[in-house]
C-alpha cells in the first residue's frame, strides 16, 4: 500500500481499489476491441461489476474513462520523465532522459496499447487533458537547449524543443507499436538533440 494511501479511511481505499479494477478492465478491452469495438458493457463485464458502478465513479461513460486513464499515463510519464532527468547534468543527457522514460512506458503492453490507439477523433474527447506532459517536456527541453545554446533567446530555444518532443511523440507511437525498436529510436532521437541543440560555433 501506498504511503499517501494509509491516511484513507477504509471506505476511501476500496473506492480507490474499484476504480482501479475499472481502470485495469478498460485497458483490458481497449486492447482487445481497439476503442471503436470498446462498450461500458464491456469493461463493466471485464471488471466483474455492474454497469451502474461504472457510471457512479464515471458518469460520461466511455469519454470518463479515456481522459481519465490518458490523464494517468501523462502523469506517469511526467513523474518518470522528471526523475530521471533530475539525475543528470549534461543537457543533452537530461533530455534524452525525458525520452527515454516516454518511450519506456509506451514500450509497455498496457499503456503502449492504449497510446498507439490514440487516433484524432479522441481529440476532443480528450480535449481537456491532452498535450499537459507534452507542455512540460516542452519547457523542461527548452531550458536544456538554452544551456547548449548560450546565445539563443527563449524563444528560439522554444522552438528547438517543441521540434525534438514533437520528435519523442512520433518515436512514442511507433515504440508503442514495436517495442523492439526503442533502441535504435533513442539512438536517433540521441543523435537529434545534440545536433539540432548544439550552437554551431560550440567545440567539442
Amino acid at each position: 500500500m501506498a504511503e499517501g494511501e494509509k491516511q484513507l479511511s477504509l471506505r476511501e481505499r476500496n473506492k480507490l481499489r474499484t476504480r482501479r479494477e475499472i481502470h485495469a478492465a478498460a485497458l483490458e478491452v481497449f486492447q482487445e476491441e481497439g476503442f471503436a469495438g470498446s462498450s461500458v458493457d464491456k469493461i463493466a463485464k471485464t471488471a466483474g461489476t455492474s454497469k451502474g458502478t461504472i457510471y457512479v465513479y464515471f458518469p460520461d461513460g466511455l469519454n470518463d474513462i479515456y481522459r481519465e486513464i490518458y490523464a494517468d499515463l501523462s502523469k506517469k510519464i511526467l513523474n518518470a520523465g522528471c526523475n530521471a532527468r533530475d539525475a543528470e547534468t549534461d543537457p543533452v543527457q537530461r533530455i534524452m532522459a525525458l525520452a527515454a522514460a516516454l518511450l519506456e512506458l509506451c514500450a509497455q503492453p498496457e499503456t503502449g496499447r492504449f497510446y498507439s490507439l490514440l487516433s484524432p477523433t479522441l481529440r476532443p474527447v480528450l480535449a481537456p487533458v491532452l498535450g499537459q506532459a507534452s507542455s512540460e517536456f516542452t519547457v523542461m527541453v527548452a531550458e536544456d537547449v538554452q544551456a547548449l545554446r548560450n546565445n539563443d533567446s527563449a524563444a528560439d530555444a522554444t522552438v528547438f524543443a517543441e521540434l525534438l518532443v514533437g520528435a519523442m511523440r512520433e518515436a512514442a507511437k511507433i515504440v508503442s507499436d514495436a517495442p523492439r525498436k526503442k533502441k535504435s529510436l533513442l539512438a536517433g532521437l540521441e543523435a537529434l538533440a545534440a545536433g539540432l541543440a548544439r550552437s554551431p560555433d560550440r567545440t567539442a
